[in-house]
């Protein structure tokens, strides 16, 4: 009994002062903050298939809440929820040839430059480590990862229709192609990974401007290791659904792609 109220009273002890705020040099830090991030970006693909280069990077935006945990005086786990828009286009050259076929029209594409739009659900997780507060200003460098939800996926393509194909004796085929168009944004050919991981590194500082409100303003880079593209299957092909490309013998064959999304964020937010 003796030794159950001792463990007792450790762990009281232990969850108090776990409980208490951080000294950050001459002052006391808040072991917990939350506060709101706004972070316009630049997203850009590295694409990974031959005959397929990034078209553009495209600016984008996110918001949403952010949150800190001080375990010690100099560093904390950084996490938040956000909306993050993202999205870049690339470009099919002519030696990808990737064509589809419209199910509208019922005539055959092929496509030039294909941008894709993302909206995610986000959660951002980093360790966040802190030099003490010099003047009202701390410093910090951030390293972790983000998981994003696919919670929306649109693309728009440019594209030149197929207006003749002629086969002659030797079995050549000369085709013909209109002139440049652009489709509005749509989903059905858009076949995306449902999540996405991003390795996260960024740099930044907190300025202590009231109390304990505090502007931060950081840069941040987040490398995508997974690749986006879910290649479309002889049977999506069959049915006329997703990209495709022709074999030797003038057979479709599934469009294989892949390709990691990028971005470069300018994050400023206000913690409490």
């Amino acid at each position: 009994m003796k030794n159950l109220l001792l463990i007792l009273s450790v762990i009281v002890l232990s969850s108090e002062a776990f409980a208490q705020d951080q000294a950050v040099g001459p002052k006391t830090r808040k072991k917990f903050k939350i506060g709101f991030q706004l972070s316009p970006a630049v997203d850009f693909f590295q694409p990974n298939t031959e005959g397929v280069d990034l078209d553009a990077a495209k600016a984008k935006f996110g918001y949403g809440m952010i949150a800190e945990y001080a375990f010690t005086n100099n560093y904390a786990l950084g996490f938040g929820l956000e909306h993050k828009m993202s999205g870049s286009a690339l470009d099919f050259g002519a030696d990808a040839d990737a064509r589809y076929l419209s199910q509208t029209d019922a005539m055959e594409y092929r496509l030039l430059t294909r941008t894709y739009r993302y909206d995610y659900i986000n959660l951002p997780i980093t360790l966040k480590l802190m030099t003490n507060e010099i003047g009202y200003f701390t410093y910090f460098g951030q390293f972790g990862v983000d998981v994003s939800v696919l919670a929306s996926s649109r693309t728009k393509d440019e594209r030149q229709q197929l207006e003749t194909s002629v086969t002659d004796t030797a079995g050549v085929v000369t085709e013909t192609f209109s002139a440049s168009s652009t489709t509005d944004f749509k989903g059905r050919y858009n076949q995306s990974m449902f999540i996405n991981v991003k390795l996260r590194i960024g740099a930044g500082f907190e300025w202590n401007f009231s109390g304990n409100t505090s502007m931060v303003v950081s840069v941040s880079y987040h490398n995508g290791f997974i690749d986006l593209m879910k290649d479309p299957t002889n049977d999506t092909v069959a049915n006329d659904e997703g990209l495709y490309k022709y074999d030797e013998t003038r057979t479709k064959v599934p469009f294989e792609m892949s390709a990691n999304l990028h971005h470069v964020a300018l994050n400023v937010g206000i913690l409490f």
